[in-house]
């Protein structure tokens, strides 16, 4: 299972859980999540990107803790057997995992980058004031990553769908000259097929 083929509130789960597993208090922020955000979240997650907890060995032992403080089975039993993976495996496993990242967000990137992807990504969908968001180098990734994940939710909702393409019309203006990013800009606008119609939407910008 790949998670697309999860529920689209599973699915937002799963990517919530991956950003907060990119604070350093990881641990805390779960914790203090609803429990059903957190253990719903582990759930999708392990459902359908269980090697993600490969990446980094803070990831599974963070997931295995709130395991044993909720006592979920499903996570521990799943989680454990990770755990017992000899080095080897482990490494193939991630390396695996982090090449079909890759492809889903066309383009390579280090630990650093991937996690404020994560970051990134759970911003999107929550519509985050994208004032806070145009400078990030890789939002034209997130944006084109989040389209295909979510293709049926942003089908329906034109609100989210509104969202994105104004970001991406005003990252349009902001490179005009830009013509690596222009051609960039237009590969993703062919994933809104509705765009003629949709509206600008605008966030007050707080000083």
């Amino acid at each position: 299972m790949q998670l697309r083929d999860l529920s689209i509130e599973n699915r937002k789960l799963a990517i919530n859980i991956k950003a907060d597993m990119t604070d350093d208090e990881r641990l805390e922020v779960l914790k203090t999540n609803d429990y059903n955000t957190t253990i719903k979240g582990l759930h999708a997650l392990l459902a359908s990107e269980t090697d993600f907890f490969l990446i980094n060995e803070e990831f599974l032992n963070t997931a295995l803790e709130i395991s044993n403080i909720y006592n979920d089975r499903y996570i521990k039993d799943k989680l454990s057997k990770l755990k017992e993976l000899d080095t080897s495996e482990t490494m193939k496993r991630s390396r695996t995992y982090l090449e079909s990242e890759y492809l889903k967000r066309c383009f390579i990137f280090n630990y650093i980058d991937y996690l404020e992807l994560l970051e990134l990504d759970d911003l999107l969908l929550r519509e985050t004031n994208y004032n806070y968001l145009l400078e990030n180098p890789y939002i034209l990734n997130s944006i084109s990553y989040l389209k295909k994940e979510f293709s049926d939710y942003y089908s329906v909702n034109r609100k989210a769908d509104n969202y994105l393409l104004t970001i991406l019309n005003i990252l349009e203006k902001r490179n005009y000259y830009d013509t690596y990013d222009v051609i960039a800009i237009n590969n993703i606008l062919e994933l809104f097929p509705n765009r003629e119609d949709e509206k600008i939407i605008t966030f007050a910008k707080r000083f």
